[in-house]
């Protein structure tokens, strides 16, 4: 493109949720929640849940909403988008995998709101998107019914970046889009490995059980569940409604623009978004 091309974007502007807008690159952006992985080492808890909405702008980054490990050791435990797909690892100290597993190609679309749900009921872990109980293909299943009780060493944990993988308490694989409404419930007791039908009754806003923990990001990163951890932002966030056409403006306009030359406008439920290219 040229100076003074025209460059146009446009997107849905529903479903639009409020969450943090994560710009993704090496830049140690996280949401720091460390109270809560080693609450969850601690307690040798069995079983649990994750859940989250994400929505990333490619399918081609590698973007972690979770990541827990050691700042001295290589044992670490992330969730991530990755090529389009969710990926779940847990490593203990050795360094030994334990899970390696994604859901099908393409599961996660661009732009596109989803809600994940990771559960581990001590005997295999799942994971559903939007509700729906996805078929995994397992790089590692040394034990799938991994979960927290084993993993001795982890003193940190971020939304929106692996943590510690190296061993050397850096962040990696920042996550780049918006992530909402993180929860977890964690434990020994069946409960906390949550049912089909609690994900959905979750995914549709409703209270279920007692989390161990659960950030909304609306506006703060404070705790309302039991393991009253307040998160602490690291880096460059901010609080923001996403949709697809925040998404699409955000991460596809970057290139250098005009001053004074941006028009947005909205018609139907969708936006738009004109601008002039910069010399």
């Amino acid at each position: 493109m040229a100076t003074t091309d025209l460059h146009f974007v446009c997107g849905a502007l529903h479903p639009t949720k409020r969450g943090i807008r994560f710009l993704g690159g090496n830049v140690d952006d996280g949401v720091q929640v460390d109270a809560a992985a080693v609450a969850m080492v601690a307690g040798n808890h069995t079983k649990g849940t994750l859940t989250a909405w994400v929505m990333v702008p490619d399918n081609t980054g590698t973007y972690a909403f979770f990541g827990a490990g050691d700042a001295n050791a290589v044992e670490y435990m992330y969730a991530s988008v990755t090529a389009g797909v969710i990926k779940v690892k847990f490593v203990l100290a050795g360094p030994t995998t334990q899970i390696e597993v994604t859901t099908p190609v393409n599961s996660i679309k661009p732009h596109t709101w989803h809600h994940i749900a990771i559960v581990q009921d001590s005997e295999f872990l799942k994971i559903y998107i939007d509700g729906t109980l996805q078929t995994l293909t397992w790089t590692d299943s040394t034990d799938p019914g991994q979960w927290f009780e084993d993993l001795n060493n982890i003193d940190g944990a971020h939304i929106g970046a692996r943590d510690s993988v190296g061993g050397d308490a850096a962040l990696t694989d920042e996550f780049k889009g918006y992530i909402s409404d993180v929860r977890i419930w964690s434990g020994t007791a069946s409960t906390n490995a949550l049912t089909v039908a609690q994900v959905k009754q979750v995914m549709n806003g409703a209270s279920v059980g007692s989390p161990h923990n659960w950030w909304t990001l609306d506006s703060s990163v404070v705790d309302l569940g039991t393991g009253a951890d307040n998160g602490t932002i690291v880096g460059d966030l901010i609080y923001s409604d996403g949709n697809e056409f925040s998404s699409r403006l955000t991460f596809l306009e970057t290139v250098p623009l005009a001053a004074d030359n941006v028009t947005i406008c909205a018609d139907k439920g969708v936006g738009f978004a004109y601008s002039i290219l910069a010399a």
